[in-house]
């Protein structure tokens, strides 16, 4: 029986009522509304499970293609060498004028240079960044796998185990509404991630057919300035991926601290929850990396 701590007097019943009622309704609606919460919670922790397994490193899988092959690069410079030729007469028509004009020798040494960089970017540059981005990737997987101690197929299943279960630990105070946040965050932090290396696959392709041509014209200032900001970007792109992994590598250590026992504090002072969160913070960090490396890496155009 409840005890309402009420009057004998009818007059005053209608707190007493009111009260009833709240704690009531208390009851009955906080129970409910924990039960869907918890629900939720179920549904997120399984959707954040399984697009990690799908995609959570997906991107470490993808090869980049051997762009020293008769592939699409080789492709695009077939396709392209009547323009590069064009664009080098032109640029050589242009250094003979200059010549011409300032009866001095600068212009000649210029168009020496322009001829010599355009054969040897056309005969060595591909395999050349052939052999950077096949140890781009070749770090990538490799730090990622030192950072999990695992092979290939287990990455994702120990990223979903590290970020998902600590979450679930009722030692966490705030833990189901992180793992909402924290989920619906990572799996979008994934997509994008795998997006952004579908990017670098192309424009590796692209940076590559077309660099020679680039070199047809840097005995011009807009010919050098375009030529080095084509190098520039392709550097961007070759490291941007094990750029990403040693990120990755990084959130993926914050987060596999040893599991503390109930009640004992952490040796380092930081709680599961707090170690999760920062590590998710680091993969978004990833996500944004390219742009940075970018404008790094590529001159400012004067």
């Amino acid at each position: 029986m409840i005890a309402l701590g009420c009057s004998w007097a009818p007059w005053d019943w209608d707190d007493c009522v009111e009260e009833f009622l709240g704690w009531a309704l208390n009851k009955a609606l906080g129970g409910l509304f924990k039960l869907i919460f918890e629900a939720i919670t179920k549904v997120v922790v399984a959707a954040v499970e399984a697009v990690l397994k799908a995609v959570g490193f997906l991107w470490i899988y993808i090869k980049t293609p051997d762009i020293s092959d008769n592939g699409p690069a080789a492709w695009i410079q077939d396709h392209t060498n009547y323009v590069l030729v064009a664009a080098a007469t032109i640029a050589v028509i242009f250094g003979a004028i200059q010549m011409a004009i300032s009866h001095r020798g600068e212009p000649l040494r210029e168009i020496l240079k322009l001829l010599m960089t355009m054969v040897v970017v056309s005969a060595a540059a591909t395999t050349f960044a052939a052999v950077l981005i096949d140890s781009a990737d070749q770090f990538s997987s490799w730090i990622i796998g030192q950072a999990l101690g695992a092979d290939d197929h287990a990455f994702t299943k120990q990223l979903a185990e590290r970020m998902v279960d600590p979450l679930k630990s009722p030692d966490e105070a705030l833990g189901f509404a992180l793992i909402i946040f924290v989920g619906i965050l990572m799996v979008i932090t994934a997509i994008i991630q795998l997006a952004l290396m579908i990017v670098r696959y192309g424009m590796l392709v692209l940076l590559v057919g077309v660099l020679p041509l680039t070199a047809a014209a840097t005995n011009t200032e807009m010919g050098m300035s375009w030529f080095k900001r084509a190098v520039g970007w392709l550097a961007g792109f070759i490291i941007y991926k094990p750029v990403a992994a040693l990120i990755y590598a990084t959130a993926i250590k914050l987060m596999a601290a040893p599991a503390v026992p109930k009640g004992a504090h952490p040796p380092d002072g930081t709680s599961d929850t707090l170690k999760i969160v920062m590590g998710v913070t680091m993969m978004i960090i990833a996500v944004v990396a390219l742009p940075a490396i970018l404008r790094f890496v590529a001159p400012k155009p004067s």
